[in-house]
């Protein structure tokens, strides 16, 4: 099959690499977001899968607008069986959806037609779901709403955090999406229309999100810590110190005043909310890579202490 390849994130990323390591399939163009600045010093960063595309001397696409007439005629010079996109992030109008031999094919992380939209993972982590998945589908002019192929459910943990669930299914997708490409044409045929009555859409996260009152439930705090953790993630102050807030568990054995650090030892990090106390099990300081609570406590017991209050 000729592939073109649309995707941005680290998890498109990996898909992609997928392909391009099994060889049964040609990735003729990958197309990604513009680079975007990141960091202090704000400077441009390539995507994921835009490293990969030129890691392996792939025919690469940037637009600044997909709808653009430019692009699309571009695109079409390819002549790809089928288009395959995975967290691509803008919007694709049906002529270029329709252009490929087969159609185009999108990689959602949900199980459709749950979660349809922007933000599935942190959504279900957020909203405390048990289980996510992968589903297969055909793309048309709606948003997620095409007729399903494959779906592959996965458990959520308690303390999954983003980046855990993310690293799941780009693990079940890239194993899945070699054997799903070659058998996709015969599968065209057979496809599983989705129940609109059941369709719910996730608007994409913003730092409004990444909002904590110390005051509400721990099993909710400890939820969004771990939904927005890589990004956009939580962060708190303590005594003048930016710390980053990685993952959590709640913990019913402390209780103290919202806000409060009940304990601090090499073992524990607990911070007391509404009900019982969240306990933090991997964070860092603003800027700095993620720490256990063990090391992070070897490198900051004289920054912080129990009865200190999170502002």
């Amino acid at each position: 099959m000729k592939i073109a390849f649309a995707g941005t994130p680290e998890i498109a990323a990996t898909i992609l690499q997928s392909i391009i390591d099994k060889k049964d399939h040609q990735v003729v163009c990958v197309i990604t977001s513009v680079d975007k600045p990141s960091g202090r010093g704000r400077k441009l960063k390539p995507s994921p899968v835009k490293e990969i595309a030129l890691e392996n001397n792939l025919t690469l696409m940037q637009p600044d607008s997909p709808k653009s007439e430019e692009f699309i005629n571009e695109f079409k010079n390819y002549q790809c069986d089928v288009l395959l996109v995975v967290a691509y992030g803008h919007i694709l109008t049906e002529e270029l959806l329709e252009t490929p031999k087969y159609g185009s094919v999108n990689i959602h992380a949900s199980l459709l037609p749950k979660y349809r939209g922007a933000a599935p993972i942190q959504r279900a982590i957020l909203n405390g779901d048990k289980k996510s998945g992968l589903t297969f589908m055909k793309m048309t002019k709606g948003l997620d709403s095409g007729p399903m192929s494959k779906r592959f459910e996965i458990k959520i943990e308690k303390d999954d955090t983003t980046a855990d669930l993310t690293s799941k299914m780009a693990s079940i997708a890239a194993k899945e999406v070699n054997k799903f490409c070659s058998d996709w044409p015969n599968l065209i045929d057979s496809l599983e229309e989705q129940n609109e009555t059941d369709a719910s859409y996730c608007p994409k996260i913003t730092r409004n999100d990444a909002v904590i009152e110390w005051s509400d439930e721990a099993k909710k705090i400890s939820k969004t810590i771990n939904a927005m953790y890589p990004n956009p993630i939580i962060s708190i102050d303590v005594n003048g110190v930016g710390i980053n807030l990685c993952k959590s568990k709640v913990n019913k054995k402390l209780i103290g005043d919202p806000g409060e650090i009940i304990e601090f030892n090499k073992d524990i990090l607990a911070i007391g909310c509404g009900d019982f106390a969240v306990e933090v099990t991997e964070l860092c300081r603003t800027g700095k890579n993620k720490l256990s609570i063990k090391d992070f406590y070897n490198g900051a017991q004289k920054l912080l202490k129990e009865g200190d209050i999170i502002s």
